[in-house]
């Protein structure tokens, strides 16, 4: 263990004496201070470690890693068969990172405990959405204040309730007119309201100050979030963190209608495959090997020419919908067609029948696949077919107003044994053939 700078017999060295930093991120500690960074500490170094272990995390991310210190301490609470993902914009300051993690974990990166991703965060998080990655139970924010709102927006979107988001840099604001940086968020926000409530997402005038402070606007209003920040000031450490626990809150009222549902089109294919593909890894990974659903990735381009195709087709019949933010980005998607089953078609007359819907986790609770059921198949009767023992699928469609009627059916031998039901809407008693 190495001693921190100062007197050992110091308050501030006895509190990091009691964290055990060990020797590589020591070193890693002092390029940092030679360079004038003096962010980094043993004991928020620990706390970071404690935070992954006391949540028994397995997947961290952290945006902003600099020299790879916290991403060190991360590495030292997860599992063998955990993952760190570390974004740092710095291309110089990422390779510097990644030699000083092989220094704790040698064999890390190659295994895939491990990976540095160099270039722009939001770049990275957009990628993030689609990967296996995600979703992550730890997420560390310690990059740029400006985007800081940004990221949390993101931090959203890549984890689940139970999941703990830690901001750092809120020291930006111990000196700022606070005055000033509430009335030009307030400001920023009014002219971009939208995009605010769907991204997080600033324009080129916002400042340090600024960032964070709607950053930490964001934390106190957004319900969920759960928050508490406190300081962290002395000689070498002055950042300011606030820690946050996702909780199951449904999103501000405002998320489902910052959302539009509209017919897909050739342009909308990929992402509204993406959102499919995701919901079945999510889904159905219980059921299906790696290997089928790593078939379902590698078929992707495959899949977008021929949903274009039937977009495209003269006297199509079926209906495709996504639900898309005012950003543009895809976060739902739906699917229905007329009943062609013969079986299905005579026991019970309905005239379309669902086979898709999936929406993006950051946007569960938020009435948007509702809205997109409503889109694709109206009020029209309806069947689709759901797996026998997906309980929450069940209740979705139970609460649209969906029934079992009895007809099961048992799945390919891949499916690990699993069976679907069939679900009715709006059709007519008299229609229906009885299933015992």
């Amino acid at each position: 263990m190495t001693d921190f700078p100062g007197e050992a017999s110091s308050f501030q060295g006895l509190l990091s004496s009691v964290a055990h930093e060990p020797d590589a991120l020591a070193a890693i500690r002092l390029q940092m201070e030679a360079e004038g960074d003096l962010s980094a500490s043993p004991s928020s170094g620990k706390l970071l470690a404690l935070l992954t272990s006391l949540t028994r995390s397995r997947r961290v991310l952290d945006i902003g890693a600099g020299l790879g210190y916290s991403s060190g301490w991360f590495l030292q609470a997860l599992p063998s068969d955990g993952h760190l993902h570390a974004l740092e914009i710095d291309r110089e300051r990422a390779a510097r990172a990644r030699e000083n993690l092989r220094l704790l974990d040698p064999e890390g990166e190659g295994s895939g405990r491990w990976n540095v991703e160099a270039g722009p965060a939001v770049r990275a998080l957009h990628q993030l959405t689609w990967n296996r990655l995600a979703p992550f139970d730890v997420v560390l924010i310690d990059a740029d204040p400006e985007s800081a709102a940004t990221y949390l927006k993101w931090a959203l979107r890549l984890t689940t309730p139970g999941s703990v988001v830690i901001l750092r840099g809120l020291n930006v604001l111990a000196d700022a007119d606070l005055e000033a940086a509430e009335q030009a968020w307030a400001e920023e926000s009014k002219a971009s309201e939208s995009l605010y409530a769907v991204t997080g997402m600033k324009s080129a005038s916002v400042d340090a100050a600024t960032g964070m402070y709607g950053a930490l606007k964001l934390l106190g209003d957004d319900p969920r979030f759960a928050t508490t920040a406190f300081g962290g000031e002395h000689q070498y450490t002055s950042t300011g963190t606030a820690v946050a626990l996702i909780t199951a809150a449904s999103p501000p009222t405002s998320a489902g209608t910052d959302v539009r549902i509209e017919p897909m089109t050739p342009e909308t294919v990929r992402d509204a495959l993406r959102v499919k593909n995701q919901g079945w890894r999510d889904t159905y990974d219980k059921y299906l090997g790696e290997d089928d659903l790593d078939d379902m990735d590698a078929r992707l381009d495959k899949d977008v020419a021929a949903w274009s195709a039937m977009l495209e087709r003269p006297g199509n019949q079926s209906r495709f919908a996504v639900a898309r933010t005012s950003d543009g980005q895809v976060v739902g998607v739906a699917t229905a067609a007329p009943v062609l089953d013969d079986q299905d078609r005579f026991e019970t007359h309905a005239k379309w029948q669902l086979f898709t819907c999936y929406v993006d986790k950051a946007w569960h609770g938020s009435g948007i696949a509702s809205r997109l059921v409503d889109f694709v198949v109206g009020e029209d009767s309806c069947i689709l077919w759901v797996v026998e023992d997906n309980a929450r699928a069940r209740a979705f469609y139970t609460k649209l107003g969906f029934v079992a009627d009895g007809a099961v059916e048992d799945l390919p031998d891949e499916w690990s044994g699993a069976r679907e039901i069939r679900m009715i809407r709006n059709v007519p008693t008299k229609n229906l053939t009885t299933h015992s």
